[in-house]
């Protein structure tokens, strides 16, 4: 077979399109204005202030009739500076200090009035004026005085009265020069003597309220340094104990949304951490008094369904909330004590489901001193200690959920009354147990508590809780990113009502079609949405999952179709809206990618199949095309008499591993009689147009029923050149773990047969290893989902093998100990060998002959020529096309002429490489034509531009079959080019190789 290459040069260009060339030349010059009548041109500066001095002048400009002169005013007080310029036609004042002078926003008449402060003094102000000719004039700089006045009370704290345990606040106004320090002081009841309070040094102050406090009394004493201290007029606190009675709760609201951990949205509706009614796994928007919420952007609740839980309420935020309503018990309107409790669960379901726990028929408790705490029964499912890989339920058990140290308590109904509840976190420390013993170190460590001033926990029971769901540091400072987020949110609780919850129509199932992406462009596509109700629908489309959106005209239903898709449909998102009285619900966006039509082609072929008797045997292949390929359509055959007649081979299983990815056949046990057989694989898009693969041979090696090894191909290798084998295992079964950390592999490698043979140590000196092994290593778990077999490609080397010596492919196994990562080799169960012969050149002896042939050359001959003298093929100028700029051209026409006995094949194929500046040639794609019959020349397949490797990968450009007439025929191709939309405008070249085969 003879190969000849001759190289045909390409470009393809195009230009900006009309608005970005505009937008890349210059901007014509704007005409300049010419000036008024009687009025000169005016130049303007960048810098700080107008042309002139900076700095007070000694001369006056005798232009002014009146020049602005110094004031002197008190902290507060107006000031105004004046100027007289007969004729002036704009004033702008200046401000001068040791910082610079810089123009007065606002000020341009012949008067600036201000209200001065301290920080002014010692500062001038001066006026710039333009005159009717548009000169420019400055005044005379003004020196402002300020006078300080001292610190004063404006207006005293007022005598507080409050329920003990309660917050009590006095608040004080000051006048005088900033900046003023305040001390509040106490007066204890029944003494004459003030204390300074500690830390409270601002304009007002505010604590908790214990009996003793009654009577007590409150003064603030402020300073500025202007004069001497003062202090405000006392303050009476009264505090009132007692009082009031328990009453019955009979419908109490509880509304929380944990932390921040689960309020991470995802528009996909996918991958969240959601909340669900009840203790199921399962997402339940409502169930018995318990009931999931999202709060939107104006604040009010509205209702979730499965579909839509996980897209953000706002923004990126869920806003989910748990609501627990008709809660009973008994509160004291006056003291704030209550009880209140709620009955029903909810689940939280983090890592969209993968580690659940609940909260079930919590309870408020609040004292007459404002502390509480939330507790209830809490339950879920975590890891396993022995498998961490498993789940196991964890118990329920009664945790306090939240503590609160200063709570107020109001009974009255509706959304004025209730309480908004701050659980604790700041400052709380946690201690983990270990094997039920509490530590001494905590699980926050000191250089995070130093460096996170809110550093915190949740409760310890409940934290002790969560370490069994495996959720752990989450519920506390950890030093991670996830730390602000951990904290928990707000509760509110309501007395006698709940929060109205609009019932939006509710989304059964989001946006979705039968039809598998990406959709054949010409042909319908039909997507549906499930809504529940009565409601407004609309179809609405986007460029972006995030939007703008726009209506679809006339998609009112719940079935959207779109009749012949076209390309601009690719790469866009639709979504369903549904609408009633009480707000609107959206669905998620469904992504839609659309491509041409294209039939079946195996890009990644079958190769031969090569097995142990009895083994699993995985067969590898690629089939691609649009639309899609049926999954019930793809058949394994085998034939037994040379292809005459095939059969699907009984037991095969398909399946797609990976999606998009190679497809596999898998034979569970190859049967010793399929040796010699061929296969092929046929397979059909969901419209029952199907593509068969070329056939391969099946090569079938009889079991020993011990351990075994096959290297193939079996002669002898050359050791000049390196060579690949494909080795085939069975028979190894791994032994399983002797401990905890106590485990075997397999090792399989190259080996001189002087470093190892079965029966000895194995060892880590081999030649070669498989780089589908951890250099030489199977581990346990393959080989145990192998049955104990494996076959994997081994490239000897070039150069590292020498003739007469001895050599093979040797597999022993491997014990290490986890605990050190030490390896030893001393059970030679599983040994195996299989020797490698290496080629050596024949050396005549005296009672050996040499062979010679001689084939000469055969009558005739065959020739091919690019019929053009210049062999660059300029493109079209790409025009575009919506979802890609297309450029297309025609190959120069290639003449063959095969002049040879008894017509022998022939083919020619081309190949690309990639464009310059990285564009890719899988772009170009070419459809093959005979554009004069002769020599049997056939076009070749068309390739579809950007479909897989397009022309990267070689493509015939025609062929001729055996037995064809003799002759000369020529071959043409129309070249086309797909580019993606947003290619930057140039020329771009590339280079096609043609070869022939002959």
């Amino acid at each position: 077979m003879r190969s000849r290459l001759l190289t045909a040069l390409f470009v393809c260009a195009f230009a900006a399109t009309a608005a970005g060339a505009a937008a890349s030349s210059p901007p014509p010059e704007r005409p300049r204005a010419a000036p008024a009548a009687g009025l000169a041109p005016v130049a303007f500066h960048t810098s700080d202030r107008p042309p002139g001095p900076v700095s007070r002048t000694a001369t006056s400009d005798p232009a002014f009739a009146a020049q602005p002169r110094p004031q002197t005013v008190q902290d507060g007080g107006s000031v105004t500076f004046s100027a007289d310029f007969p004729g002036a036609k704009l004033y702008t004042w200046y401000r001068t200090d040791a910082k610079g002078s810089v123009p007065i926003a606002g000020s341009n008449t012949a008067d600036y009035t201000f209200t001065a402060n301290y920080a002014d003094s010692g500062a001038t102000y001066s006026v710039n004026v333009f005159d009717a000719g548009f000169a420019q004039h400055r005044s005379d700089e003004a020196l402002l005085t300020v006078t300080p006045v001292a610190a004063a009370v404006a207006e005293p704290p007022h005598d507080t009265s409050v329920q003990a345990y309660q917050s009590a606040r006095f608040t004080v106004t000051a006048s005088g020069t900033a900046p003023i320090t305040y001390q509040w002081q106490r007066q204890a009841p029944d003494s004459t003597a003030w204390s300074d309070v500690a830390g409270a040094t601002g304009p007002d102050y505010a604590f908790k309220a214990v009996p003793g406090d009654d009577g007590a009394h409150v003064r603030v004493r402020l300073d500025n340094g202007h004069g001497p201290a003062t202090a405000s007029a006392p303050a009476r606190l009264t505090v009132i104990s007692g009082g009031g009675t328990l009453a019955p709760v009979a419908d109490a609201s509880l509304e929380w949304g944990v932390n921040n951990i689960y309020q991470g949205g995802n528009p996909a509706n996918s991958g969240c951490n959601f909340f669900s009614a009840g203790t199921q796994q399962a997402f339940a928007a409502e169930q018995g008094d318990v009931r999931i919420v999202h709060r939107a952007a104006d604040g009010s609740a509205q209702s979730v369904s499965d579909a839509t839980k996980c897209i953000p309420a706002s923004g990126s935020e869920l806003n989910q909330r748990v609501l627990f309503t008709h809660g009973t018990g008994q509160a004291n309107s006056t003291t704030g004590e209550a009880t209140v409790h709620w009955t029903g669960a909810f689940t939280a379901n983090a890592y969209s489901g993968l580690v659940t726990w609940y909260l079930k028929d919590p309870t408020l408790t609040i004292a007459t001193d404002g502390t509480g705490t939330l507790t209830a029964t809490s339950g879920g499912v975590g890891s396993s200690r022995d498998d961490p890989g498993q789940s196991q339920d964890v118990p329920p058990r009664s945790v306090t959920v939240a503590t609160f140290s200063q709570v107020r308590l109001d009974t009255t109904a509706g959304p004025g009354g209730g309480a908004q509840i701050s659980p604790e976190f700041a400052g709380v420390d946690y201690f983990p147990l270990t094997d039920g013993v509490r530590s001494a170190t905590s699980a926050i460590p000191d250089p995070v508590k130093a460096a996170e001033p809110g550093w915190g926990s949740w409760p310890q029971s409940f934290v002790d809780f969560q370490y069994e769901t495996g959720l752990s540091s989450y519920w506390h400072t950890s030093g991670l990113s996830a730390d602000p987020d951990k904290p928990p949110l707000d509760l509110s609780v309501r007395f006698d009502s709940a929060p109205d919850v609009r019932n939006l129509p509710v989304i059964l199932s989001n946006p979705s079609t039968t039809a598998e992406a990406p959709y054949v462009e010409g042909g319908d596509l039909t997507v549906t949405a499930d809504i529940d109700g009565d409601a407004d629908l609309r179809w609405e489309r986007s460029g972006s999952p995030n939007g703008p959106w726009t209506a679809i005209d006339g998609a009112t239903s719940e079935t959207l179709t779109i009749p012949a898709v076209e390309p601009s449909w690719n790469n866009t998102y639709v979504r369903i809206v549904a609408e009633n009285s009480d707000g609107q619900a959206v669905s998620t966006a469904l992504r839609l990618t659309t491509a041409p039509y294209a039939e079946p082609r195996f890009s990644t072929p079958p190769g031969d199949v090569l097995a142990i008797q009895g083994t699993r045997v995985v067969v590898p292949f690629k089939v691609t095309g649009n639309p899609a390929i049926d999954p019930d359509r793809v058949t394994l055959e085998r034939s037994d008499d040379g292809g005459a007649h095939w059969a699907p081979w009984t037991g095969a299983v398909y399946s797609q591993p990976v999606v998009g990815g190679d497809q596999q056949f898998v034979i569970p046990a190859m049967p010793l009689d399929a040796n010699g057989a061929s296969v092929r694989i046929v397979a059909a898009n969901v419209e029952g147009t199907a593509s068969t693969s070329a056939p391969v041979q099946v090569s079938v090696f009889r079991a020993t029923g011990k351990p075994q090894l096959v290297a193939v191909p079996g002669g002898p290798v050359d050791p000049d050149t390196a060579t690949r084998l494909t080795v085939l295992g069975a028979g190894f079964d791994v032994p399983d773990w002797e401990s905890a950390t106590l485990t075997y592999s397999l090792d399989v490698g190259l080996f001189d047969a002087g470093v190892w043979q079965p029966g000895r140590t194995g060892n880590r000196d081999w030649i070669a290893t498989s780089p589908d092994s951890s250099s030489g290593q199977l581990y346990y778990d393959s080989m145990q989902r192998s049955g104990g077999a494996f076959s994997i490609p081994l490239t000897v080397p070039a150069g590292k093998l020498s003739a007469g010596h001895s050599y093979g492919i040797g597999a022993f196994l491997r014990r290490t100990d986890t605990a050190t990562w030490q390896d030893t080799f001393d059970n030679r169960s599983l040994d195996a060998w299989q020797p490698l012969t290496v080629a050596s050149p024949p050396t005549p002896s005296s009672d050996e002959q040499t062979v010679t042939v001689t084939v000469p050359e055969q009558v005739g001959g065959f020739t091919w020529t690019i019929d053009a003298d210049s062999h660059a093929v300029t493109l079209s100028d790409a025009v575009d096309k919506g979802a890609y700029l297309e450029s297309t051209g025609d190959l120069k026409p290639v003449t063959v002429t095969d002049t040879r006995t008894g017509g022998p094949t022939w083919s020619l194929s081309g190949q690309t490489g990639d464009f310059t500046a990285g564009l890719s040639g899988r772009y170009l794609g070419w459809t093959p034509s005979v554009t004069t019959p002769g020599a049997g020349a056939t076009p070749g397949t068309a390739v579809t531009p950007g479909d897989g490797a397009g022309l990267t990968a070689s493509a015939t450009l025609g062929s001729a079959p055996a037995g064809h007439p003799k002759g000369t025929g020529s071959l043409g191709a129309t070249l086309d080019l797909h580019l993606p939309a947003t290619t930057s405008p140039g020329t771009y070249t590339t280079t096609l190789t043609l070869t022939a085969l002959t």
